[in-house]
């Protein structure tokens, strides 16, 4: 081949590499997302394991853009950092980004992922999660556990009222005693002595459910990882732990249930389960697959897991958010004072007759700087997509960073500052799925179907704190310790936290109280 032929050949392979890179689309859909430098075998790994991810996922997508891909072992983790991105994810391609990962806590703790959270998008998924919204979770079902919610939060009231000048309290145990009490009275009908065994099984669950733990970090090897790291170990030891419990609870109704039936009362449907049990006694065939045990208790763990992480945890970085901004205390407390002066015992009826909006914004900005799942549950792609200009694999792991975006400063003025006032403005974001800079609770098909119920809770738990109590912090601290503790949910796990609460009698009633209380966080 001569001289002048080589170079003809070149050139035209020259001009075809040129027109294909021009073409439009043509080399964005082989484009991966660009990400940080990764190391032989491991890949990222070294990223994401032992820290607070959803921070060092935020740190990374300020080096690498709001769209990055991570190499874990042999899976793609693309990380997604923007609202526009996140639109995609959540909205415009929701059907191929709607699906779930399968987890080693979802296989062992989730009953196979049973449940609504961890299984995979298939028609069983569809079709339990509308059980769940019609059945469980619909606002009918929610307002019948109203008078649940009351007496739960005026028992911790008249806790703190007895305790009596300097005692200690503890807050957070305090918080979610009344949120795990509250659930489990839904759930089953009653406060079992050994609830505080199931609510640390369940604590421990969430803990393990980020999807960052090593073994889900590479699925091939998930049950060999799993077995070495002893995580399949835990996880088992914690599934007998709450389904010795939740078998109890099913094998004990279904006793009450019939006595009832057989001395010709009429069997009502007084908690979840009972609902569940209604339903499997009844045409099961209706909703289209077998409502067995296992069901039951899977939609009872979610019911757990979400109810505690949104109202428990939610009500109290709230709390510590007010008590950091003496401001904020202030105002909320002259709105919900002015409004129920004179009663003693203000109830949901009162709360939903009255137009409290400052406690409302205030909610919504605690969810917005502290969300319950920091990194929305980790999705799966079907088929391979281009998302922001780059190619995303099929059966890549995504992840939507909603903590970070609800603080990016391309969104938020002041993203840093606690002001529920924010929330007041013309056009401010919503938590209903619709803006996308704003989802603590997902968006699209996958949203979370029971935030409403956590957030039922967490609405009177701080109006009735907000309402009888003064809260200051005491001589000799000056700033609340505002440390997270990792897992799928985000709480808060500082050191002791000093917080002054001084007892006020609810206006306009003639009471001699006046208790000061210590009361402690961790």
């Amino acid at each position: 081949m001569d001289e002048s032929m080589y170079n003809a050949i070149l050139l035209a392979l020259l001009a075809v590499s040129i027109l294909l890179f021009l073409r439009p689309g043509g080399s964005s859909r082989r484009r991966r997302p660009p990400g940080p430098r990764t190391l032989p075998v491991i890949g990222s790994v070294h990223h994401v394991v032992n820290t607070l991810v959803h921070r060092s996922l935020r740190d990374l997508a300020a080096v690498h853009g709001p769209i990055m891909m991570l190499k874990v072992g042999p899976m793609p983790l693309v990380v997604v950092t923007s609202r526009e991105l996140a639109r995609e994810v959540l909205k415009v391609q929701d059907p191929n980004f709607a699906n779930r990962p399968r987890l080693l806590v979802g296989d062992i703790c989730g009953y196979g992922c049973a449940d609504i959270i961890f299984a995979p998008t298939t028609d069983y998924w569809r079709k339990i999660r509308k059980l769940c919204i019609h059945e469980v979770l619909s606002p009918k079902r929610i307002l019948s556990f109203q008078f649940i919610r009351e007496e739960e939060a005026r028992r911790q009231v008249e806790a703190i009222r007895a305790a009596g000048p300097g005692t200690p309290v503890n807050l957070t145990r305090m918080l979610y005693d009344i949120s795990s009490r509250t659930i489990s009275r839904s759930s089953f009908g009653e406060v079992r002595p050994d609830m505080a065994v199931f609510q640390d099984a369940i604590k421990r669950v969430i803990g393990l459910s980020s999807g960052f733990n090593v073994p889900d970090l590479f699925p091939r090897l998930r049950g060999a990882l799993g077995e070495v790291s002893g995580m399949k170990r835990k996880l088992r030891e914690i599934h007998q732990t709450f389904d010795a419990i939740l078998v109890d609870i099913i094998e004990k109704r279904r006793r009450e249930r019939a006595l009832m039936a057989a001395a010709g009362k009429e069997v009502v449907d007084e908690n979840v389960v009972d609902v569940m049990l209604t339903l499997q006694e009844g045409d099961a065939a209706a909703w289209g697959f077998p409502l067995t045990d296992n069901t039951i208790k899977a939609v009872v763990l979610d019911m757990f897991a979400g109810g505690t992480g949104t109202s428990g945890s939610s009500t109290e970085w709230a709390m510590s958010e007010i008590v950091r901004n003496p401001r904020v205390m202030k105002k909320l407390q002259e709105e919900i004072r002015s409004t129920f002066r004179g009663k003693a015992v203000v109830t949901e009826t009162d709360l939903r007759n009255s137009d409290l909006k400052y406690l409302k914004l205030v909610m919504k900005e605690a969810i917005r700087l502290h969300p319950a799942a920091p990194l929305l549950v980790p999705r799966e792609s079907i088929a391979a997509a281009e998302l922001g200009g780059y190619e995303v694999p099929a059966w890549s792991r995504i992840v939507v960073n909603a903590w970070a975006i609800s603080r990016d400063p391309r969104y938020w003025e002041d993203p840093e500052e606690f002001r529920p006032e924010r929330f007041a403005e013309d056009g401010a974001a919503d938590f209903h799925g619709l803006h996308f800079e704003f989802t603590p609770f997902g968006a699209g098909r996958r949203m979370c179907p029971g935030y409403n119920y956590g957030l039922a809770g967490m609405q009177m738990a701080l109006l009735q704190l907000m309402y009888h109590f003064d809260w200051e912090l005491p001589p000799g601290v000056d700033e609340v310790d505002m440390e997270e503790a990792m897992g799928l949910g985000c709480s808060s796990c500082s050191v002791p936290l000093r917080l002054r609460r001084e007892l006020i009698c609810p206006p306009g009633v003639d009471e001699d109280l006046n208790i000061y209380v210590y009361v402690f966080t961790c």
